[in-house]
């Protein structure tokens, strides 16, 4: 039997691997749409446009670019140090 540790730590695993999946689509993704002469800008532009379409939760929204802003400070901290 798998205690909650084990659970959490497969977890974990888990979804640094979705990330890293993710992380690398989306230089991929980003790469393309410079070759068609968009920016990051006009990226996050639509990102925006698309989630206001999909109305989720403000606070919901808040919530994930708050973890995702703690969590890339958190990266730099850590490589700044190595």
């Amino acid at each position: 039997m798998i205690d909650s540790e084990q659970k959490v730590s497969i977890r974990t695993a888990l979804r640094d691997s979705r990330r890293e999946g993710l992380i690398n689509f989306m230089e991929d993704l980003i790469e393309l749409l410079h070759q068609e002469g968009y920016s990051f800008q006009d990226l996050l532009e639509a990102l925006a446009g698309w989630g206001y379409r999909q109305q989720p939760p403000t606070d919901e929204v808040i919530r994930h670019l708050e973890d995702a802003a703690l969590e890339l400070h958190q990266l730099t901290t850590n490589r700044s140090k190595n």
